[in-house]
């Protein structure tokens, strides 16, 4: 994103909802729209480049023509786990930190599904198949360190006075009989989430008012002097996006397959955020404060596929895809704490026992078209390629009810219409099969949502794998690596560090037919 669309971008929101440090933005947008070469090991050791050749489960994620490819019923599970690197930047400062996903799990599930075939001779169908596939579309276990000096001045101390200008201050004083949670909660009830904002920063001596006398004061300065101060961002995430598709196809005159699937999409985003603020004055009373931001998200979604192979022989296919919109929801949920310390006197912790919950609001991906060509080299092996589009520019959230800001998702909607594109993605991928023994390679490219970077969320890699037959038993193995480069924006600040993600994924898979 160039520099100009950011800082009217952060402009914008921060004028529109400076309260909310979890305001929807096109990070969150991207995350849960955007899908990963994701599925079966064979699948995976293929670059994903299956939609003209179906025969595997994870193909009907793609192409749900590819259900009637199968010759004979097939039951399939693929496991595996992952390692993420990370290189930030900050402020010309870099930070490396690594995830692997044996820290959450022993082994997530990417692929789980059935097929049934069945023989047709009815008005020129030959086959007709139903199918049931698990699909993990997306991984977010990750652990990500952001460190440096900033240099435009920003602090998280802004954020708290920001949000307490307009607040009274016997709102968010603890009063006889109260206490830390009981009025945390009751400002997330009764006032707003920018209230609670401003009762954190208080109460941890962040802010002071004005007037400390008067408690219909509603005007509040800094405890801390500074110029520029040094960040440690600390995000550590878990969880997964899944498709649970329903499919049904059919075979007419051995040449056209067509197919439809249902999909129920699933979220699940946990998100542990933590931000260390130092580097004061040394006449600050502000010593240093570390903001804690535990966030969880559960979604949901549904999308319809069409599709369609054509068999110019038993060597050459053509095809085509329709996916629809993902139509999202999405819940929110978070937890708050704070610490501080001070010059000359005692630190202070801040730690409502309370989770807010946020109004829902959706996101309705863009369409997208797949076409794909394969060809079949008899009994030793095959090549496919395959081509999708999708407008990034029609991203949109959109509110569930009465509660949500439609004003501000009207604004960051203008916004990513008017920066998003189009984003081209190609797979390939290739098989060689001696005897009983497969091997497999394949490569994949996405480009960028943005219309003035190449790089940004952009998305690329390579795999190889191999796979045994031991006579209906199946084994695959695969080994998946792929890189992008992704925005984070700071908790309690308008400032963004920028981060390459390197991902090493491993997989095992087994496939019975029967």
């Amino acid at each position: 994103m160039n520099s100009i669309f950011r800082k009217y971008f952060i402009a914008i929101l921060l004028s529109l909802f400076v309260s909310n440090i979890y305001s929807q933005n096109e990070e969150d947008a991207l995350r849960y729209a955007t899908n990963e070469v994701n599925g079966s090991a064979r699948f995976t050791g293929m670059g994903g480049a299956f939609s003209a050749l179906g025969g595997d489960l994870s193909a009907i994620t793609l192409n749900p023509a590819g259900v009637t490819t199968f010759s004979t019923n097939q039951l399939s599970g693929t496991f595996s786990f992952y390692s993420v690197g990370n290189n930030s930047n900050y402020f010309d400062t870099r930070q490396n930190s690594d995830y692997t996903s044996f820290d959450d799990a022993i082994l997530n599930v990417d692929q789980l599904g059935i097929v049934w075939v069945y023989k047709s001779n009815v008005d020129d169908w030959n086959k007709l198949a139903f199918g049931f596939n698990y699909n993990r579309t997306a991984d977010y276990g990750n652990y990500l360190k952001i460190k440096g000096t900033n240099a435009n001045g920003n602090s998280v101390v802004n954020y708290f006075v920001d949000n307490a200008q307009g607040i009274g201050l016997g709102d968010i004083k603890v009063g006889t009989g109260e206490d830390i949670d009981y009025v945390y909660q009751w400002l997330g009830e009764n006032s707003s989430f920018q209230a609670q904002q401003a009762f954190l920063g208080y109460q941890a001596y962040i802010i002071n008012p004005v007037d400390d006398t008067d408690d219909n004061n509603t005007a509040y300065t800094p405890n801390a002097t500074y110029t520029n101060v040094q960040h440690i961002s600390k995000i550590s995430s878990i969880g997964n996006k899944g498709n649970a598709e329903f499919s049904f196809g059919g075979t007419y005159k051995n040449k056209l397959q067509l197919g439809i699937s249902l999909d129920l999409i699933s979220i699940d985003y946990k998100e542990n955020n933590s931000i260390y603020e130092t580097g004061y004055h040394p006449t600050s009373e502000l010593k240093s404060l570390k903001f804690n931001n535990y966030l969880r998200v559960e979604g949901s979604g549904v999308q319809i596929k069409l599709g369609g192979i054509y068999k110019f022989d038993n060597k050459f296919r053509l095809s085509f895809a329709f996916h629809s919109p993902q139509w999202l929801e999405i819940d929110e949920y978070l937890k708050q704490n704070i610490h501080t310390e001070f010059n000359g006197y005692s630190p202070v912790d801040v730690s409502p026992n309370v989770e807010n919950s946020f109004a829902p609001y959706k996101i309705i991906t863009p369409s997208k078209m797949i076409v794909g060509i394969s060809k079949v080299f008899g009994k030793t092996g095959l090549i496919s390629v395959d081509y999708g589009y999708q407008d990034y520019s029609n991203l949109r959230f959109k509110e569930k009810n009465i509660e949500a800001d439609s004003d501000y998702f009207d604004a960051v909607n203008q916004l990513m219409r008017d920066n998003f594109q189009g984003v081209h993605s190609l797979n390939v991928g290739g098989e060689l099969k001696l005897s009983e023994l497969s091997l497999r390679a394949g490569g994949f490219i996405t480009t960028s949502p943005y219309k003035n970077t190449e790089d940004l969320y952009a998305y690329k890699g390579y795999s190889l794998g191999a796979g045994y037959n031991f006579g209906g038993i199946s084994m695959d193995l695969a080994w998946q690596s792929g890189q992008t480069t992704q925005s984070r924006t700071l908790t309690g600040l308008p400032d963004q560090a920028k981060t390459k993600l390197y991902k090493n994924k491993f997989l095992l898979g087994f496939r019975y037919n029967f």
